[in-house]
């Protein structure tokens, strides 16, 4: 073999073995990508154990595009819905009374225990013509989704249904699963969900309350970065710093040309990250 025969081989065999590093580097790449956006931000309330759960839900509600209505009642309007978790509380008689202030109707979506100890909340928050949306009693994510199936979810909205009927004599069928609906809660489970007769909302714009404690001011910010469609169902927590921002957040809303709606079950419709038209 000739000393050119070899070096034409010896060249090939090094540009194989160039393009065989630059894939294995670029798959390598990908992959870290992917796990840091899995880790990279959190939604809903959580703490210690509850936050690595929190986070991944934020990363599956940030891949699917959220559908967003773009019509109510006919008309092409800007509609913000506030929407407050995790209540009621011992601040929800300050919020109610701002809320009043304002002339603005919310949505609640309240946890069972705490329904049964601030009950005066929950009456209040029906006669002054809020809407009362469900968000389990435990909000424990063990219990409501570990087992894999919708027996545990359905029994605990329907246990916080009861009390809400018991206290106001209204049975709500709105409910916000807690740390949103995806991931874990796949198509057979959100069947199960509507055959039991409820709707469900996650949102499209989370407002971080729950995370920007004593800083009113981040959680404004929060709100004016996301707010860009023409209908927006905003997440915020039955939280003090979220009272503390409050009036702000409405301000500015008010002044992007916004109008505030409550949830009307006779004009609903579907704002869940799956976009299941059953709920």
């Amino acid at each position: 073999m000739s000393r050119n025969t070899r070096k034409r081989k010896s060249k090939k065999r090094w540009i194989g073995r160039t393009v065989l590093l630059l894939l294995v580097i670029g798959i390598c790449y990908g992959a870290y990508s992917v796990a840091k956006s899995l880790i990279g931000t959190g939604t809903a309330s959580a703490t210690g154990s509850e936050l690595v759960v929190t986070e991944v839900a934020a990363f599956a509600s940030a891949a699917v595009e959220k559908e967003v209505p773009k019509e109510y009642n006919g008309m092409t309007r800007k509609v913000a819905y506030l929407t407050f978790d995790d209540g009621p509380s011992k601040y929800s008689n300050d919020m109610l009374d701002l809320l009043d202030k304002n002339g603005i109707k919310a949505t609640f979506f309240m946890l069972g225990d705490n329904m049964r100890t601030y009950p005066d909340a929950v009456k209040r928050i029906v006669e002054d013509g809020h809407y009362p949306g469900l968000h389990s009693m435990s909000h424990d994510y063990n219990k409501l989704y570990k087992s894999g199936g919708s027996g545990n979810f359905i029994k605990e909205f329907q246990e916080a249904q009861g009390i809400v009927n018991d206290l106001t004599g209204v049975t709500p069928t709105l409910i916000r699963a807690p740390y949103g609906s995806a991931p874990q809660i796949g198509k057979s489970f959100r069947g199960d969900i509507a055959q039991a007769g409820f709707k469900m909302w996650d949102w499209t714009l989370d407002s971080l309350d729950w995370q920007y404690v004593g800083q009113p001011n981040r959680i404004l910010e929060q709100v004016k970065a996301g707010l860009t469609e023409d209908v927006e169902v905003i997440l915020m927590h039955d939280r003090e710093q979220t009272l503390a921002a409050l009036p702000s957040i409405i301000e500015y809303i008010q002044s992007k040309g916004y109008e505030f709606e409550v949830y009307d079950p006779n004009a609903h419709f579907a704002c869940n990250f799956h976009h299941d038209k059953r709920l």
